[in-house]
Order: structure tokens, then C-alpha cells, then sequence
């Protein structure tokens, strides 16, 4: 045993490891574990969103400043959209200042959850963001310095004494989270890391973690942040996990969509097949979606409705079995790139109001009395947000009532908080700088399409 308390591997979990191993290699999709069937069908109609308390700005704050009254609360909300699961980061670096508080807060988290008919997917380790987990970042409220971070950080996973081995690794954070949670009927799933790719050394970071947490917790649901699916066959190993994942932020257009999503379907199908034997399928989830992008008014404010349609449409169809939006709670963009480029997401005012109620009635797929404020939070003026123009001159959605003649006034960027109208000449100037920005966008994509590079955008969340 470590002196961080990693124990040689216990022969019952490593009899759970050689078991799964064996029924994969007689291909005879037998299941790997005794309440397989049930728990998949708890896999099924899955209806979510991220989830980030508005008045934080990344997983350690919500964790560190965690308030009772603000997540019941925001919970709520979600109940009232008739979602039964939420996507929530976990804090490695909270946990390591404090780990009992920190299970206080997931107790409650929990327990909060259930009473509103939500079963969370709980990340515990976040791959995209360039912030490094620095004492300054962690804390930062300057909006135009608090993004999300990187967790752990980029010189813990650079070998394996560093990211094990020792009391407050981020390994043992993974087994401490078996140990105390992930088995937890109130959970739906455990996701390992946020988009891991598959690069080293991070790539055996994360198998490290996902073998620890199976090994701690045999009966647990396990599951990858993984952006596309094909990431499934890095990760799975010995029938690792219970379900895969995608992510589809800011597809060009309803169609690509649908496109995309059935291409997901197919290839989760053909790894599932690959692990677990002949005729196997496992649950597939697109856990971030936002908006199309060529829905007017504006490709960098809300749009859920845009999307909405044929995310339900392809769970219909049995195509896909969960989604989460980005993100119940109204907010600026969660990474540098796409706040600086000025995207908005979410839904909720931190009241209760919605942004657009068009987007919560599509969500929830019927009609809403909720109220609607079809603005950006007052709060957000006392700042100087480093969006591409003044944030007063970033678009809100205009008023869903609007008179078709005020289309004009819709499509320009003076138009939504703190407006006060503006020349014609300047609605001009700004339409002609957003076509030049969606023509370099477009061709960009089309070049790094041709020479088979990752075409996903920067300004996904």
C-alpha cells in the first residue's frame, strides 16, 4: 500500500476486470454485469443540461463557495423544464483543500437532486480549458479573466508519480469519489474527464483514473467526456464503460445535425460490437449541445430553439438515448476563445426568468408559463466584457412578439442590452463585419476538413 493509501489492486475487482475481459472475448454479448439490463434502461430518455451555479465561474468556485439555497433553487428550474439529469464538474483541486467539505456539498447536491427527479452525471476532471488551475484563476470573478480551468493541472498528468502515488494525487481523488459516491443510486453516471483526447501522457492519465474508479467501484456507472465517439475505442477497454458520448455544440444547420448525430449512432454501435460482442449496444449521449449557426439573429447569443427540434427528433427515433444543453444557467461563454469572440449561453435568469421562453417551451417540448426577460443580467454592465465590441453592443434575442417590421432593428448589433439605437450606417458596417467573420469561419472549416485536421470550432462553450 502507498502512502496515499493505493492498495494493490484487491483480487475481487480484479475478478470483476477478468470477468468482463472474458465475456468480450467469446463475443456472445453476455452481460457484464448482473443489473446490466435494468441500469441500461436507466440510460435511456435521458434529458439534461450543464450545470454551473450563474454566480460562478468554474467547478472550484461552485464547490468552494457552495450555497444550499442558490442549487435548490437552480434545480428547480431544471425540474421545471421535466429534465431528470444535470452535468456537473467536480473539483479536484476543492477536494484536495478540503475533502470533507466537499463530500458535505456532493451529499447535499445529491440529495437536492433526487427530491426534484434528477440523477446528475458528475465529471471529475476537465481537459479543455487553457486556464491552468492557479491560485489566481481559481478564484477570479473579472469576467474578463474567470474562465474555466484545467483540472488537474497540465504537470500532474505529465507522468505518473505525478498524478499518483501520494495522499491528494488526482488518482486518489478518483478513488476517494468511488469509494464515497460513484456506486450512489442518486448518481446516474461518473465521467472520468471532460474531452481527453489521446494524446500522452494524458491519455494514460485518464485510463489510470478510469481503472481505479472500476476497481473501487465494480458496479458503478462509468462513462467518457469523449468529443466524438471514435475516442470510445481508447477508453473502453474490458468493457469499461456503460455508455459513450459526443458532443455537438454549434452544428452549421438542422440537417448536419442530424447527419452527424446517426454517424454517432453507427460507430457507437460498431465499437459497442468490438468490446462487448455481437449485436451490443450501448447508451449513447450527446452531453453538450447549444444552437445551429446559421439561425438568425445573431450565431453568438442563446438559440436552444434552433437545435432543440432535432435533438427530440433523433431520441425519437431511438438514434440518440440522452442530451445535455449548454447550459441551464444564462451565462458568457465558459473558455477564453469564444468569450472573447462574444458568446452567450444558457437559458435561466438567476430569478427564474428565461432568456427566451421560445427555447425553454422547446426544450421541454410544451408550453411554459414562466416568466421572460429577453436581456442579459444588469450585473453584467458593471463590467467591460472582452467581447469583440462593447457589451452593450452585443445582441440579445429580440422580443419573441415582435413586429416582423422591426426585423432591421433585430439584426443589428446595437440592438439588446443597453441600447440606444444607432445610425443605419452602423448597422451596415456591423452586418458586413459579422458576413466576413462567418466567411472565414466557413472557409477555415472547409480547408482544415480538406487536410483531415479537427474541424471543431473554438468557440464551442
Amino acid at each position: 500500500m502507498d502512502d496515499d493509501g493505493t492498495r494493490e489492486r484487491n483480487s475481487d475487482a480484479q475478478q470483476n476486470r477478468d470477468a468482463r475481459r472474458d465475456d468480450a472475448i467469446r463475443g456472445g454479448g453476455i452481460p457484464h454485469r448482473d443489473d446490466v439490463t435494468r441500469r441500461d434502461d436507466t440510460l435511456r430518455a435521458v434529458r439534461g443540461a450543464v450545470y454551473l451555479p450563474q454566480k460562478d465561474w468554474n467547478a472550484y468556485q461552485m464547490w468552494a463557495n457552495y450555497e444550499n439555497e442558490t442549487v435548490e433553487r437552480e434545480l428547480g428550474y431544471a425540474a421545471e423544464l421535466r429534465l431528470n439529469s444535470v452535468r456537473v464538474f467536480a473539483s479536484y483541486e476543492f477536494w484536495r483543500e478540503d475533502g470533507p467539505t466537499f463530500f458535505a456539498h456532493v451529499e447535499h447536491f445529491l440529495t437536492t437532486c433526487r427530491e426534484r427527479g434528477i440523477r446528475p452525471v458528475v465529471v471529475l476532471f476537465e481537459a479543455p480549458p487553457e486556464s491552468p488551475p492557479t491560485e489566481e484563476n481559481l478564484h477570479a470573478t473579472d469576467p474578463e479573466k474567470a474562465f474555466g480551468v484545467h483540472s488537474p493541472s497540465r504537470s500532474e498528468v505529465l507522468q505518473p508519480r505525478n498524478w499518483k502515488g501520494y495522499d491528494r494525487s488526482p488518482v486518489h481523488f478518483a478513488r476517494r469519489w468511488a469509494q464515497e459516491y460513484a456506486g450512489d443510486d442518486r448518481l446516474l453516471a461518473t465521467e472520468i474527464m471532460n474531452e481527453p483526447g489521446d494524446v500522452q501522457p494524458r491519455r494514460d492519465f485518464v485510463t489510470d483514473a478510469l481503472e481505479t474508479v472500476r476497481d473501487a467501484a465494480p458496479d458503478a456507472t462509468l462513462t467518457m467526456g469523449t468529443k466524438d465517439v471514435r475516442f470510445a475505442r481508447v477508453y473502453d477497454r474490458d468493457d469499461a464503460l456503460d455508455a459513450y458520448q459526443f458532443h455537438m455544440n454549434l452544428p452549421k444547420n438542422r440537417a448536419t445535425a442530424r447527419e452527424y448525430v446517426g454517424k454517432q449512432r453507427a460507430l457507437a454501435d460498431e465499437i459497442a460490437t468490438e468490446v462487448a460482442g455481437s449485436d451490443a449496444s450501448k447508451p449513447l449521449w450527446c452531453t453538450e449541445w447549444q444552437r445551429t449557426l446559421d439561425e438568425p439573429p445573431s450565431r453568438f447569443a442563446p438559440n436552444l430553439a434552433s437545435l432543440a427540434p432535432t435533438i427530440r427528433e433523433v431520441h425519437d427515433a431511438q438514434t440518440l438515448d440522452g442530451d445535455f444543453f449548454w447550459s441551464l444557467m444564462l451565462r458568457p461563454a465558459y473558455l477564453r476563445k469564444p468569450r472573447e469572440k462574444g458568446r452567450v449561453n444558457g437559458l435561466f435568469h438567476d430569478d427564474g426568468a428565461v432568456y427566451s421562453l421560445l427555447d425553454a417551451e422547446t426544450v421541454a417540448g410544451q408550453g411554459l408559463d414562466l416568466p421572460r426577460r429577453d436581456s442579459f443580467p444588469t450585473a453584467w454592465r458593471a463590467h467591460r466584457f472582452p467581447y469583440p465590441h462593447d457589451a452593450s453592443d452585443v445582441h440579445a434575442h429580440a422580443d419573441d412578439s415582435a413586429h416582423p417590421d422591426d426585423a432591421a432593428d433585430r439584426d443589428s448589433k446595437s440592438a439588446g442590452l443597453g441600447a440606444n439605437g444607432g445610425s443605419d450606417s452602423n448597422a451596415d458596417r456591423s452586418a458586413f463585419e459579422s458576413d466576413l467573420r462567418d466567411l472565414r469561419d466557413a472557409l477555415s472549416d472547409r480547408i482544415r476538413r480538406a487536410f483531415g485536421l479537427d474541424s471543431r470550432e473554438d468557440d464551442d462553450e
